[in-house]
């Protein structure tokens, strides 16, 4: 690979913009000689609360209906503060991978959102390997900004093997409190309150990751909300994964967008995981309070030979039985299936995880 010269690519992003690069995932081509590298990240731009933001900022605390002392709180205006930035348009991204630069086809949509793919062949990422810029199966990467060293936004990218157990686990009331049934407690949960995660859940992770398996967190959560989950997961103690949010803008029928986008999406990402590793086999995790064991027997019938098990913790406001369970046992046998209340309940070694792929260390 070529060193970086003066006339190598860099982003033209300004000093004022928020950067971030999105945890993904790269895959070996078909020709078993390359690695494709999904590339995926956001430009911000801060912004002034204008008199519409202002508005819908009052119907959204007027319907959470806490006391007035949280709005002023710190935590409160960093969680809105995510939804108020504008997105960066038209901006040109160049992403640094060991010592070549790469430019991104396309620039920043209207949303600040830019995604793209690279390819490198195998004997640089063995390179990269050797040189200390693959960790644990996670390969550094930076985007390149204008101006000193010190503006780089760095971020990493999961080399995933063709074989092995892949983990899809979903996040709100999975591994995190979020009591998705009310929306008031929805909403006070995402602005007003520090993320809680579930007892025991991290640890059942941490085991199966030990045994070799990665982790794919596909949630209906915002994008916006991308911090606050990577350090939830962090504190907690979570394996690293890629992550895979939902786009949301802060706009007219805010609230109603925001309960509507938890009910779409999720099977689209997770099929098209199946379909970039046919060779995998995947353990889906979720809970009874949304449609997760719906979209999972959906999953199930489509793919049935990629599909290890299917856990889903049971919540008291909505338990998966009765008529909703049979519906499902009609389309997947039993036992693909595990109900839960406590994690404690789930042997580490109650899924197959193949031992002999390389374990990635998070």
């Amino acid at each position: 690979m070529g060193m970086i010269s003066a006339n190598s690519p860099i982003s033209d992003i300004a000093e004022h913009h928020r950067v971030a690069l999105y945890p993904s995932f790269g895959r070996l081509a078909d020709d078993g000689q390359s690695w494709k590298l999904n590339i995926h990240g956001v430009v911000l731009e801060p912004r002034e609360i204008n008199l519409r933001k202002r508005i819908l900022l009052r119907l959204l605390k007027r319907v959470m209906n806490a006391d007035p002392s949280h709005f002023d709180s710190e935590l409160f205006r960093r969680r809105i503060d995510c939804f108020i930035q504008a997105g960066g348009p038209g901006c040109q991204i160049a992403v640094r991978i060991g010592d070549r630069c790469f430019l991104l086809p396309k620039r920043t949509k209207r949303n600040g959102h830019f995604s793209g793919t690279l390819r490198l062949s195998r004997h640089d990422v063995d390179r990269l390997r050797a040189d200390g810029a693959v960790d644990g199966n996670w390969l550094q990467l930076a985007l390149i900004a204008p101006g000193t060293e010190e503006r780089q936004i760095l971020g990493r990218c999961l080399l995933l093997e063709p074989t092995g157990t892949s983990v899809v686990s979903d996040i709100d009331d999975t591994i995190k409190h979020t009591d998705v049934a009310s929306r008031r407690s929805l909403l006070a949960n995402t602005f007003l309150h520090e993320f809680r995660s579930i007892d025991g859940m991290s640890n059942l992770y941490r085991q199966w990751a030990d045994q070799g398996a990665v982790f794919h967190y596909v949630s209906s959560s915002p994008w916006q909300l991308f911090d606050p989950l990577s350090e939830l997961c962090e504190t907690a103690g979570f394996p690293c994964g890629t992550m895979h949010l939902r786009m949301f803008r802060l706009r007219d029928h805010m609230l109603r967008r925001m309960l509507l986008i938890r009910r779409k999406g999720k099977g689209a990402v997770i099929r098209s995981l199946f379909r970039s590793f046919p060779n995998r086999r995947f353990v889906l995790v979720g809970d009874s309070g949304e449609r997760d064991p719906e979209i999972y027997a959906t999953l199930a019938r489509k793919f049935p030979q990629q599909i290890e098990r299917i856990l889903i913790r049971q919540l008291p406001f909505r338990k998966l039985d009765g008529e909703r369970m049979l519906r499902l046992l009609r389309r997947v046998p039993t036992d693909r299936w595990q109900l839960f209340h406590d994690p404690s309940e789930i042997p580490s070694d109650s899924v197959a995880i193949d031992s002999a792929v390389p374990r990635v260390l998070v």
